[in-house]
């Protein structure tokens, strides 16, 4: 399942035995759907009592070297070096591939989000991949609530030093609205896209400095601001404002204004990449209730963040066998290919990759009954035919 540069690539920090829990746990999480340890425990392929093997995944999980800085971040520069020169593409598959990049500009969109349960509160740093976001980095923070700009500062450092042969455009929601991390960015050479609070206070050259909420801003209005000056105490200089709200049409519509500060100055491109944020909300479903059920976790922070990087690795197979499955155009034995009265596929690229794996393994696990059933309805043996054509193909996709 492990694409074979990656395999010896473990081989520098893992033995053989290390990479193949690894690669068991990630084919556990792939046919299962649960990053609870009893449940991977309860599956893992080896003969000892139940206890011995939680034992046994507790302290793999220990292991210093499942770092996202070791074994994750050399993936991803990787991938990315592969994506922009897209050498082993062909012209077909290149225009079908899953965009990391905005067709507008050439820009990486970094986003930053943050998800707590219980006592955990993870932040995590993802990279928008076509409608969906693939994690980077992340960290638990110690209290619960918001981040403050020293934890940004410190988790955005080593994903921005990871990128920089890259643009990149960090996108945050209100949380990260401070206009001291815009700065930090722009000096970082990244540009950044920050939603606003309605209380934010700014100034531009022909308002005084007033908080965003007396500015009188109705539905259906569009703005873009340049050379605002925002916070009435230590104001931080020469960053935009793009005002965006949605008129209203039959009762539906945007509630209350996009307020987005950003060191961008093409008002529609700023629209267009903080509409791309919802990718991770797309990402956090499949990670928890949609996917793997992160929240049911309670193993100790240190072998919470081991599992994250499992959860990682699995979920870029998924998504990457689910773009390959929709380019062979078997998404038919694999679900609905009917769309949503909204116009919308039933099921996301990381869904098809998790049901073609699921699909061909239960055919090829049952394949004695399945050829048995089969040979009791000789009148559809053509759409059989088909159906192991689709079935080679789905083997190669995933």
């Amino acid at each position: 399942m492990l694409p074979t540069f990656y395999q010896d690539f473990l081989r520098i920090h893992l033995n053989e035995k290390q990479i193949g829990i690894l690669k068991w746990l990630v084919w556990i999480l792939q046919m299962h759907r649960q990053v609870k340890l009893s449940t991977l425990a309860q599956f893992f392929p080896q003969p000892i009592k139940y206890d011995s093997r939680v034992t046994s995944l507790q302290r793999f999980l220990k292991l210093p070297q499942l770092s996202a800085k070791l074994l994750w971040f050399p993936l991803i520069k990787r991938w990315l070096k592969a994506e922009y020169r897209g050498n082993h593409l062909n012209r077909e598959q290149r225009r079908a591939r899953p965009q990391l990049t905005l067709k507008s500009r050439k820009y990486l969109v970094v986003v930053l989000d943050r998800t707590q349960w219980r006592d955990r509160n993870l932040f995590m740093v993802s990279l928008i991949w076509g409608t969906h976001a693939l994690p980077v980095y992340w960290e638990l923070l110690p209290q619960l609530g918001s981040s403050s700009l020293r934890q940004q500062q410190k988790i955005l450092a080593p994903v921005l030093k990871l990128l920089k042969p890259y643009p990149v455009v960090v996108v945050g929601d209100r949380e990260f609205q401070s206009a001291k991390l815009a700065d930090w960015l722009r000096k970082r050479g990244a540009d950044a896209v920050l939603r606003q609070k309605k209380s934010t206070y700014v100034a531009d050259a022909k308002t005084r400095c007033q908080a965003l909420k007396h500015r009188g801003f109705q539905p259906g209005q569009y703005h873009f601001f340049e050379n605002v000056n925002v916070n009435k105490e230590e104001p931080v200089r020469a960053l935009n404002l793009g005002v965006y709200w949605k008129r209203r049409y039959r009762g539906k519509g945007g509630k209350e204004p996009w307020l987005l500060l950003t060191t961008l100055s093409d008002a529609q491109l700023v629209r267009q990449i903080y509409r791309a944020r919802w990718g991770i909300e797309m990402m956090f479903r499949d990670c928890k209730s949609g996917g793997y059920n992160l929240e049911s976790t309670r193993v100790s922070p240190p072998r919470l963040l081991a599992l994250i990087l499992l959860m990682t690795l699995a979920y870029w197979l998924a998504t990457r066998s689910g773009q390959r499955l929709l380019e062979s155009h078997v998404q038919s034995y694999l679900g609905r290919s009917d769309l949503t009265p909204q116009g919308f596929p039933h099921h996301s690229v990381f869904s098809l990759g998790l049901s073609g794996y699921a699909w061909s393994q239960s055919l090829l696990l049952w394949r004695d009954w399945m050829l048995a059933l089969m040979a009791l309805k000789p009148h559809k043996s053509l759409h059989f035919q088909r159906g192991l054509e689709a079935l080679s193909l789905v083997r190669q996709g995933v």
